[in-house]
This record gives structure tokens, C-alpha cells and sequence, in this order.
């Protein structure tokens, strides 16, 4: 009996010891919310002259780690390797060479350290020390908003560089930093006394320096004297690509003579290098996303036996401006000139105003422009042309502008009208019952009806083929587009005041996803109409050096943005609806 009992018990005694040596983690009941509590640290929290490599840590419980690369910030910065560890409720960390002497070090782990079961994150985990006889106890503090928005940014890099050391974002990495919370809010502490210059940006890629074609940034101008705490150092970043402006090549392509640089070009100007030369400057434009400009050959001049000297003046979106000399020369080719494109704003079936501009978009210049030929039509009743004085033609012949200003009551009266007359001329041959007078009576009550079936909210542009001519000679099919007037009741209204002192301010209406609807320039009463219906808000760009245009800034230039003012409130617009008596104060 105790020989067939002995292996139930031995199996019974085999199950128990597995069942204590597999530990896992509890399951059921409430979920554990409390982060690990930091016991003990070596060395300890503010000590002073510490000359050691290597750092130690214990918790209230086990704890996981495996992000502190990615989260452990240390500055000033240091170019120190160091590897770390951690064995159940400890973290040890060992730095490959010694600390930079007399020097307050700050160790801000972040959420580098959590909970090994539910990844709460050790709280408020800071460790400052100093290699000398003091801490410094300097800090600074501030929120990081877009520019355009107002948002907060969650983790911003906000980084501080000495004015001494001649450095900032776009050159080296600084010597302070930390990045902001949820909430955009950033504490930068235990720094040095003295003068710095303080950026922020989205480090997408974790370099410590900004790319500023895709990474937004922002900065204070004037240097901060770091003698004493400093709060509210808030700072507007914005995505600008301040880098270098530059030509990269000049090349004939086919039969066209490109200069291709390597930024957006705002504007330019092309000017002789040797006025006595008997050749003109070819007609030109920019194309490619305004990153070339396209230079077209004249056939009747000998560009291909003489280059001709042209000195360019360039300048890009932030208005950085660069001079370069570009000698142009064509020779023949076989490659076929590319196909004359167009674009038209607005696009077709779109709504207007009674006052808006209808703006056409070439890819070459054009030459020949036939306005003769183009219409406007209401249905097929009326066929109008145009005057001079509504077309307005840029300085390349790419772009045409239509000026109009309509009454949308026109062709509605002009219907009327014509309806008044057939039933006047019904009701005067009622009095005849002869074959003729029937067959009458039956054409006009067809074209009453037809009249009272049309939509006189729509008119139709026709720009027929060989309109406009390009300067190679080809042109563009038949261009048709149809608009419709708006109808008020479908859509609100906004008014108010602006109460400033400055004088010099775009006003504008953004709607939720922060797009301008739509902006006037200084009024002191503002109406905006056909406004649809959705949730919107009002800011103003102001002019301070009151040349009509909001600057940017330039981080590499070390020029500010110009202010920006967010009116507080959002509000709904709803079809049919006004809302009054907004009060804008800056």
C-alpha cells in the first residue's frame, strides 16, 4: 500500500515546488496604479563633489528599464557612453569616462524607469549632482505653442546654448535641454549662471540639432540673462525651411535653358551683364513647383553662336536673397517642346460672390490672348463679352486675372422680363381661334415654361480653343466653366470691431482645422459674409514694420517672427445666422 501510495505523493511534492518557483503576474482584482518609489540612490539626490563613473538605484518593487536610452536626458550634454542594467528592484549605470570637473550635472529620466507589471513610471525621477563644491540652482520654465494654432506641443525639445559658445539649433547640439510634457510645459534646471539663447523644435529624428525643412521650431531673440529663475519663456514654433538658398545647376534641357535652385522661389529679376550685347533676355517664368525658372529660345536671334550674360537676383520665402551669374546658350535639339497646361481657380461648379476673380494658370507664357473670343453666358438667353479693364495679366504671361463684379438679380430680371412679354402677347391674341394664333399660343407656352425652369443662379465662362497661344505656338482645347451664386440663406455672417492701437494687421477667419476662410486688411469694423456654416475663430497677424505682409522670421538670421494675437473665444456659424458685437483687442 505505502509502495502504490509513494508516487501520488512524489507527484503531489513535484507539483507544489513548480507551483512556488513560477511566478507571474497576479490576475484579477483591481489594477495596480501605484508607480515604484525610488528607495535609495548613489550618489544621492544634490550631492557635491562626486568624482564617480558609476550610479545605483533601488526601488519598492521590480522594475523594467529597457527605454532609458531613449528616455534618460542629461545635461549640460556630454559625449560619455555608458551602459546600464537592472536586476529586480535595482538600476545600475556606469559611464565609460569621467564627468567634466566642477560641473552640476542633471539626470532627468522621464518615464525611463517603470513598474515590471503594469508600467507605471517611477514619479518625478530627477537626479542632480555637482563634480564641484556647489549645485547650481538656476532653472527656467514655459509653454511651446504652434505658431499658427496656439496648441501646445507635447515633446518639444527646448535646448539653451551659452551666448559664448556661438552656437545654436541649426549648428551643434546645446548644452542644456529637456522636452515638454502633455501640457507643452517645460523646466529646464540646475543650469550655470549667465547668458543664453533658448530654441525649441520637434526633433523628429533625435539628433539634438533641427532640420528645419521638417522639423518646426521657434526661438527667443534676445539673449536670457539667467541670473535668477525665469518663468513664462514661452516660445511659437512653425515649420520654415530656413536652410541655405542656393542655385544648383544651369543647363540647357531640350530647348529650353533651366536654373533649377534648390528652395522655393518667391520672387526674381534678370538683368544684362553686358548691356551693349545685342541680345535680349528670353522671355522666362518658374515652373516646377516654382523651383526653376525656365528661360524659352527666340529663334530670331543666334542665341546658339553667342551666350548671353544675365546676372539673376533671386530671393526665397523667408527672403533670403542670393546674385548669381548664369551664362545662357541654346542649341538645337530634337527633343518636342512640352504640351501648354492650364489651371483655373476656382474650379469648376464652385460657388462665388458676386465680386470675385476667376485667375488662369499657364505653364508658358502666352503671346497671343484673343479676348474676343471668350463669354460669358447665362444659359443660352444671354452672351456677354467682356471689357478690357477685367483682365489683368502678370509680368511672364502665365497667370490671367478676371475682375468681376456682377448682380446676381440680373439674369434673374432679365427672365422676368421676357416671361411679362409672352404673357402679355398670350393674353392679346386670345381673341383669335385661327390655326396661326393656336400654333403661337402653343410656342410661347413652351417657352414659359422653359423660362420658368431655368436656374438663374448659374453662369458659365467659355474660353474656346485658340484663345490663348503660347509663345511655341500651341494653345488649349475649349475651357468651359460653370459657377452658381451663392444663396445667403445657406449660409452666416460675423461682425464686430477691432480695438487696437496698432495700425498695421491682417484680420482673419480660420475655420476648425485652423485654414483661413477668409481676412481683410486694418479694419476698424469688420463684416465677414458667406461664411459656412462650422466652428471658427478669429486671429490677427500684426504688421509691425507695416509693409503689408506678415513676416515669417528667419532662425538662421536671427530675425522674430512677427506677433500673432488668438482671440480667445470659438464660435458656431449656422446657415441663415449672424453673429454680432465680436469686440478684438490687442
Amino acid at each position: 500500500m505505502r509502495k502504490a501510495l509513494l508516487p501520488i505523493l512524489l507527484s503531489i511534492i513535484s507539483l507544489y515546488i513548480y507551483s512556488c518557483a513560477t511566478q507571474g503576474s497576479p490576475t484579477g482584482g483591481p489594477k495596480d496604479t501605484i508607480p515604484p518609489i525610488l528607495l535609495e540612490s548613489n550618489p544621492e539626490h544634490k550631492s557635491i563633489n562626486f568624482k564617480g563613473k558609476e550610479f545605483h538605484f533601488s526601488f519598492s518593487e521590480r522594475i523594467d528599464a529597457s527605454k532609458l536610452k531613449q528616455k534618460l536626458i542629461i545635461t549640460p550634454f556630454i559625449e560619455n557612453n555608458y551602459k546600464f542594467r537592472s536586476k529586480k528592484d535595482e538600476l545600475f549605470i556606469e559611464f565609460e569616462e569621467d564627468f567634466e570637473d566642477s560641473t552640476t550635472y542633471t539626470f532627468n529620466f522621464s518615464d525611463g524607469v517603470v513598474d515590471l507589471t503594469e508600467k507605471n513610471p517611477v514619479e518625478n525621477f530627477t537626479l542632480a549632482f555637482s563634480t564641484g563644491p556647489y549645485i547650481d540652482s538656476i532653472s527656467v520654465e514655459g509653454h511651446i505653442y504652434n505658431q499658427y494654432t496656439n496648441k501646445k506641443i507635447e515633446k518639444a525639445t527646448v535646448a539653451l546654448y551659452a551666448v559664448k559658445d556661438t552656437l545654436n539649433i541649426l549648428t551643434g547640439k546645446p548644452r542644456y535641454f529637456t522636452k515638454t510634457d502633455t501640457s507643452g510645459y517645460y523646466r529646464i534646471e540646475n543650469i550655470k549662471t549667465g547668458y543664453y539663447f533658448i530654441y525649441a523644435f520637434e526633433d523628429a529624428n533625435n539628433n539634438l540639432k533641427c532640420e528645419p525643412d521638417t522639423e518646426p521650431h521657434g526661438f527667443i531673440k534676445d539673449s536670457i540673462n539667467l541670473y535668477s529663475h525665469l518663468s513664462e519663456q514661452d516660445i511659437l514654433i512653425q515649420l520654415l525651411n530656413v536652410n541655405t538658398f542656393k542655385k544648383i545647376r544651369s543647363k540647357q534641357t531640350g530647348s529650353y535653358f533651366d536654373i533649377l535652385y534648390n528652395k522655393f522661389i518667391k520672387e526674381y529679376t534678370l538683368t544684362k551683364l553686358d548691356t551693349t550685347q545685342n541680345l535680349p533676355i528670353p522671355q522666362n517664368n518658374k515652373i516646377k513647383e516654382n523651383t526653376i525658372i525656365r528661360m524659352y529660345h527666340d529663334s530670331s536671334y543666334r542665341y546658339d553662336q553667342d551666350s548671353l550674360g544675365i546676372i539673376l537676383t533671386a530671393k526665397d520665402t523667408v527672403y533670403n536673397q542670393i546674385r548669381d551669374t548664369v551664362y545662357v546658350k541654346f542649341t538645337e535639339s530634337k527633343r518636342k517642346p512640352e504640351k501648354l497646361n492650364y489651371s483655373v481657380n476656382p474650379k469648376d461648379k464652385a460657388s462665388v460672390d458676386q465680386t470675385f476673380d476667376i485667375s488662369l494658370y499657364f505653364t508658358k507664357p502666352i503671346t497671343a490672348f484673343y479676348k474676343d473670343s471668350i463669354t460669358r453666358r447665362y444659359d443660352t438667353l444671354i452672351a456677354q463679352h467682356m471689357p478690357d479693364s477685367l483682365f489683368t495679366w502678370n509680368t511672364n504671361h502665365t497667370q490671367l486675372t478676371i475682375h468681376e463684379t456682377l448682380d446676381k438679380r440680373y439674369f434673374q430680371t432679365h427672365v422676368d422680363s421676357l416671361l411679362l412679354t409672352i404673357i402679355d402677347s398670350t393674353l392679346d391674341a386670345t381673341d383669335s381661334l385661327s390655326m396661326d394664333s393656336l400654333s403661337m399660343d402653343t410656342l410661347k407656352m413652351q417657352q414659359r415654361k422653359y423660362l420658368e425652369r431655368l436656374n438663374t443662379d448659374h453662369l458659365t465662362y467659355i474660353f474656346p480653343k485658340g484663345t490663348f497661344i503660347s509663345l511655341e505656338s500651341d494653345t488649349v482645347d475649349q475651357l468651359d466653366r460653370t459657377y452658381s451664386f451663392k444663396n445667403p440663406e445657406n449660409y452666416g455672417k460675423v461682425s464686430g470691431e477691432v480695438i487696437t492701437d496698432h495700425t498695421h494687421y491682417i484680420l482673419q477667419l480660420v475655420n476648425k482645422d485652423h485654414k483661413v476662410f477668409a481676412q481683410l486688411h486694418n479694419p476698424k469694423k469688420f463684416t465677414f459674409t458667406y461664411v459656412k456654416p462650422g466652428n471658427y475663430s478669429l486671429r490677427v497677424l500684426i504688421d509691425i514694420n507695416k509693409d503689408g505682409i506678415w513676416s515669417h522670421g528667419n532662425l538662421s538670421l536671427q530675425v522674430a517672427p512677427e506677433p500673432i494675437y488668438f482671440y480667445t473665444d470659438r464660435f458656431d456659424i449656422r446657415a441663415n445666422w449672424e453673429i454680432e458685437n465680436i469686440q478684438v483687442m490687442f
